[in-house]
C-alpha cells in the first residue's frame, strides 16, 4: 500500500527577527505573524501575566521582545491547561504540541463522539476552528487534513457556546486553582517546603529529576507559581 504524501500549505511568511546568542527574539508583531494571534489577544496575555505566568520581556531598540524558546512552550502549555478546564471529553490533551494529527485524533482532543463533526467543520468551520497545517495525500487522490495539537487545544479552550461536548455547561471541572490534584503540584509543594527561600531556577532542575516524565521549564514555572499561592489543598 502506498504511503500518503504530505502537502503543506504556505501560510507562514518570511520575517526579520532578532537573535541573541543563537536564541530567537520575537516582538509582538512577530508573534502575531508566527502564531496567528491578534494584537489584542497578545496584549491581554501580557496584561494578565500575574495570573498566567507570562514570560518576562526583553527590550530591543525600545520595543518589547520575548525569547521564542520561552514564549512558545509557555503558550502551548497555557492552551493545554485552558482546554483541560473547558471540557471533560478531551482525554488526549497530553502529547507533543507540535505533532500533527488527523481527523480521528482531532475528534478525541475536542471531545467529539466521532469524526463527523470534524468533517463538517472542515467544510464549514465555526469561529476559531484552525485551518489544517498540512494534508496527507491518499492513494485515492483525496486529501486528509492534519492539525497541530496545540491549535486544537486553543480551539477547545476558546470555543464559544458548548464548553463541554454533549451540551454540558462550560466550567473549570471543579478546579479551585490550576493543577489542583496534579502529582507535579504535590512534588513542587514538598520541595518548596524543604527549600522555602529557593528560586524557581534552583528548584526546576530538581523537579525534573524527581518527575517520571519530562516537562518544560515554563510548565514547572506555572506549577511552582500555584504551589507558592496554594501551599496546601
Amino acid at each position: 500500500m502506498t504511503a500518503p504524501a504530505t502537502v503543506r500549505p504556505r501560510h507562514e511568511q518570511e520575517n526579520t527577527v532578532h537573535r541573541e546568542n543563537g536564541r530567537t527574539l520575537y516582538s509582538r508583531a512577530d508573534l502575531q505573524q508566527v502564531h496567528g494571534l491578534s494584537e489584542s489577544t497578545l496584549q491581554n496575555l501580557w496584561t494578565n501575566r500575574a495570573d498566567n505566568a507570562h514570560p518576562d520581556a526583553v527590550i530591543v531598540d525600545g520595543v518589547m521582545h520575548w525569547y521564542d524558546d520561552e514564549w512558545t512552550p509557555w503558550y502551548r502549555e497555557l492552551q493545554r491547561r485552558r482546554a483541560a478546564a473547558a471540557t471533560k471529553n478531551a482525554p488526549n490533551l497530553a502529547g507533543d504540541p507540535e505533532e500533527e494529527v488527523g481527523p480521528a485524533e482531532a475528534a478525541r482532543i475536542c471531545g467529539f463522539a466521532d469524526t463527523t463533526t470534524v468533517s463538517h467543520y472542515v467544510k464549514s468551520p465555526p469561529a476559531g476552528w484552525p485551518e489544517p497545517d498540512s494534508y496527507d495525500l491518499l492513494p485515492s487522490g483525496r486529501r486528509r487534513p492534519k492539525w497541530k495539537r496545540w491549535k486544537l487545544w486553543r480551539y477547545v479552550a476558546e470555543r464559544k457556546g458548548r464548553g463541554h461536548a454533549g451540551g454540558r455547561p462550560k466550567g473549570r471541572r471543579g478546579l479551585a486553582y490550576p493543577y489542583q490534584g496534579d502529582e507535579r503540584l504535590a512534588l513542587a509543594r514538598r520541595l518548596l517546603a524543604a527549600n522555602p527561600g529557593a528560586k524557581n531556577a534552583e528548584l526546576i532542575p530538581r523537579l525534573q529529576e524527581m518527575s517520571e516524565k519530562s516537562y518544560s521549564r515554563p510548565t514547572w514555572n506555572l506549577i511552582l507559581k500555584t504551589a507558592r499561592e496554594h501551599p496546601e489543598d
